[in-house]
């Protein structure tokens, strides 16, 4: 049984959204060099602001305090970047109306040369059998015919919902000879206007030639301006046209794919569209090619599922998307939003991420339609995708140039490759996890449904959101291992970074629980199934304990918390594990391991509120009698009281992944062949009444972590008696005029940046009271009140200050550094004679 093509989502509208977002970042990496934002010199209206907010800090210094004073720098340089993005963002709009202009003009463009309507021609014998066709059809479209033209094309054209189909002179003269790849060349023309995608056509091209004529040849005039741009922008440039003429063929194709799909189901006779492909040899550049070759395209008609694959070609143009428009997009919005890091980069992660993710998303979905429909023994296998949108991430992130407060893959690769090597296995890992599950989804919904259009359309956009949000942290993880070097405590940290949060958190527990709804709705015994991981979850905990018992209680009497913390985690990871790996032999299988982990990670997302109870009993029960449990909790450390929830949301999200993990192992150990389940109906509100459990245990869980994630990154907090003695050293250690501005700055663009998660870093206040007393000691008056301001706000432990003074001190020496190598410049050029 062959599937609809039709049935779900068409893959022209994510490729366009593809090529639409490549041509907004390829053109936004031209424009930053006129708009002064990157390249060697320091010239343009961004130049001149920013030191004229050097200038007026120097004259300020003696008549206002240290915090006005960098409140009004911060201020000044934050408005001159805002600025610069304002004229990128005016140059994009140009561009956009350039292409706009372009889909206006496409119709006047097709109809040169000498063109008569079809009636015209009187009642010329392929004159009349176009009427019948168009009568057959039932669509009423005007037809023009190009007189002079001898070749066998034809096209359809128009905008707005205007459209029109132009047949070349010559293909009437093959129709009188053969009528019925007329008939096929007709058929095939209507299918285009019947599926709606003559818009995206000339939308597509417009936005090719737009980027040649409003981005590209503005490019090659300002490298006479800016020699240096030829060396360092011009090859990138080049791989974006490459991209975006792989984007742009890939949106072509796809429609006369599925222009061919309409015209065989509307006719039922795709011999009359062979007959029109048959003078189509195969090509050697098919590849890049705006059409598919006449045998690719009988292939398809034939049931060759060219619409139903998840394409590694798609996924590497996705990937090298992402990977290069990350760090474009977030150092653009971090010039409009300043010192909303989190924010910026869930931002720019769920749009990029999203859009990458759709197109690989609707292929999954569609390949998953395929699969059902043929009956296949095997999933969609998707490695080759995932390799190929780990590469092409990867590819992005060292084509991309360095952008500052930015990190990217290439910055720790080059600085220490172990790193390198870490962060690329996590990502190919997040990929394949990412378009497994995707399959999964797909299988849960489309199993048996009535209106597949709807779920699909649902799945996709919730998937791409997910994959936006969990590819924003993996980019954050970069940032912070590029903002100093990298080390496997910062690793900790960016880990640590990801097990806190909330919000990825929340993508977790919809990964588990929305195909868990469908399993719900469609697989019977997975009720069953999911209770029952909890219950042995709960009931496997206190087992695990139960040896433990004597060397607990002998942490509790010694007042060693964290390590009785930990020992308790381990207990609760180890029973999750062993229940995932009980429920893999269960209900797994070797076509199943998807199914098998959804369920044990769901189970141990509703079991993770009962574990922290049995937790909090074996603490009553072993170190701390009920009557005196407050005293006793008293004894515990603050950092761990105020990271509670924090450790609650640790707990969930590593029980979860364990459970997940032993379950695929116990699933790929057992050999069935074969579903033993057969397909059924459930009705949504039981399977909504039937998700409440897991829903009231995750809203509690990520509610329970915001609280402390939202405290511990950039914000205020406390410290002890110890670090308030650090502190006074560090401040008593600050000589006016010791230090000179080269050195100091050097020191504080290393050590002072936004330091998130204090609860964890144990070293976070070294490094930024270091680089405050630095930039103190400065002989320079603004970098020295600059200096004094984070100290200050280091003693005030107010964190979102110190940052602001941080970055404040951060631009100052960028600005001044680079207007003197201005001035060493030209001091050394000779005079023009």
């Amino acid at each position: 049984m062959r599937p609809d093509p039709f049935a779900l989502p068409s893959a022209t509208g994510a490729r366009f959204a593809l090529l639409m977002l490549s041509t907004v970042v390829g053109s936004v990496l031209v424009y930053l060099w006129p708009a002064g934002m990157a390249g060697g010199r320091f010239r343009g209206p961004l130049a001149v602001d920013r030191v004229g907010c050097v200038n007026d800090a120097r004259r300020s210094v003696p008549a206002v305090d240290e915090t006005v004073l960098t409140e009004r720098f911060g201020d000044c340089v934050n408005d001159a970047y805002l600025s610069a993005v304002g004229r990128v963002a005016l140059m994009v709009a140009l561009l956009l109306a350039v292409a706009v202009a372009a889909y206006l003009a496409a119709p006047w463009l097709v109809r040169r040369g000498p063109v008569v309507p079809l009636a015209a021609l009187g009642g010329a014998p392929a004159a009349d059998r176009i009427r019948e066709v168009l009568a057959e059809a039932g669509q009423p479209v005007r037809v023009d015919v190009a007189t002079l033209r001898p070749t066998t094309g034809a096209r359809a054209y128009g905008r707005l919902g205007r459209y029109r189909l132009l047949l070349d002179a010559g293909l009437l003269a093959r129709g009188a000879r053969d009528p019925r790849a007329l008939r096929g060349v007709l058929f095939h023309e209507l299918a285009h206007v019947r599926n709606r995608d003559i818009d995206i056509t000339y939308l597509t091209l417009a936005l090719w030639w737009a980027f040649l004529l409003a981005a590209a040849l503005p490019a090659l005039l300002y490298a006479a301006v800016e020699p240096k741009m030829i060396t360092e922008v011009w090859w990138r440039v080049g791989l974006f046209l490459l991209v975006l003429w792989l984007a742009r063929t890939a949106v072509l194709r796809a429609r006369e794919y599925y222009a061919d799909a309409r015209a065989t189901a509307a006719t039922g006779d795709p011999e009359s569209l062979e007959a029109a492909l048959a003078d189509r040899p195969r090509r050697w550049w098919r590849l890049v090619s705006n059409h598919p070759d006449g045998p690719d395209r009988v292939a398809a008609l034939r049931g060759e599922p060219v619409l139903f694959r998840v394409g590694a070609g798609e996924a590497l143009g996705a990937g090298l998307l992402l990977g290069y428009a990350y760090p474009l997009l977030s150092f653009l919005l971090g010039n409009v939003m300043p010192g909303t890091t989190f924010v910026r980069d869930w931002v720019v992660g769920l749009v990029l991420g999203a859009c990458a993710a759709a197109a690989l998303a609707g292929s999954a979905w569609r390949a998953v339609q395929h699969a059902l429909a043929e009956q296949a023994d095997r999933a969609p296998a998707t490695w080759r995708a995932a390799l190929a949108l780990t590469a092409g991430v990867l590819a992005g992130q060292v084509a991309v140039p360095a952008m500052p407060e930015v990190g990217s893959w290439a910055m720790v690769a080059g600085a220490e490759p172990m790193f390198g090597a870490v962060t690329a296995l996590a990502l190919l890992v997040l990929c394949q996890v990412y378009l497994r599950w995707v399959v999964l989804s797909a299988y849960t919904r489309l199993r048996g449904t009535p209106r597949p259009g709807r779920s699909a359309a649902f799945g996709v956009t919730a998937s791409a959101a997910v994959f936006g949000l969990w590819a924003s942290t993996w980019f954050m993880a970069l940032a912070m291992l590029s903002s100093s070097y990298p080390t496997w405590p910062t690793l900790g940290i960016a880990v640590g970074t990801a097990v806190l949060n909330p919000v990825l958190a929340a993508c977790v527990a919809w990964g588990c629980l929305y195909p868990l709804a469908g399993l719900l709705r469609t697989t019977r015994g997975t009720w069953r199934a999911w209770l029952s991981g909890v219950a042995l979850i709960v009931a496997g905990f206190p087992a695990v304990m139960l040896p433990l018992h004597p060397y607990l209680t002998g942490l509790l009497r010694d007042g060693q918390w964290w390590t009785a913390f930990l020992l308790l985690g381990a207990g609760s990871a180890a029973a999750t594990a062993a229940c995932g790996l009980v429920l893999g032999l269960w209900r797994g299988g070797r076509r199943r391991v998807g199914e098998a982990a959804v369920l044990a990670g769901a189970a141990a997302l509703t079991a993770a509120p009962l574990l922290l109870i049995e937790q909090l009993a074996h603490l009553t029960v072993l170190g701390c009698p009920a009557g005196v449990l407050p005293q006793c909790l008293s004894r515990v450390p603050t950092p761990q009281l105020n990271g509670f929830g924090g450790a609650i949301l640790a707990l969930a999200s590593v029980t979860t992944a364990l459970a997940a993990l032993g379950a695929a192992a116990g699933a790929l150990a057992v050999h069935r062949r074969k579903r033993t389940d057969e397909p059924f109906r459930r009705r949504p509100a039981l399977v909504a009444v039937a998700l409440l459990p897991a829903l009231l245990s995750v809203a509690a869980l990520v509610w329970t972590g915001t609280g402390t994630f939202v405290a511990s990154t950039d914000s205020f907090t406390r410290l002890d008696d110890a670090q308030v003695a650090e502190l006074d050293r560090y401040a008593a250690a600050i000589r006016p005029g010791s230090i000179t501005r080269p050195t100091a700055c050097a020191y504080s663009a290393n050590l002072s940046y936004g330091v998130g998660l204090t609860e964890l870093n144990t070293v976070w206040l070294s490094r930024l009271s270091t680089g405050a007393v630095t930039a103190a000691s400065s002989d320079d008056a603004v970098l020295r009140a600059l200096g004094g301001e984070a100290m200050r706000a280091l003693h005030a432990m107010d964190l979102p200050r110190n940052h602001r003074a941080n970055r404040a001190i951060g631009n100052y020496c960028v600005i001044v550094a680079a207007a003197e190598r201005v001035y060493e410049t030209r001091r050394r050029e000779p005079p023009a004679s």
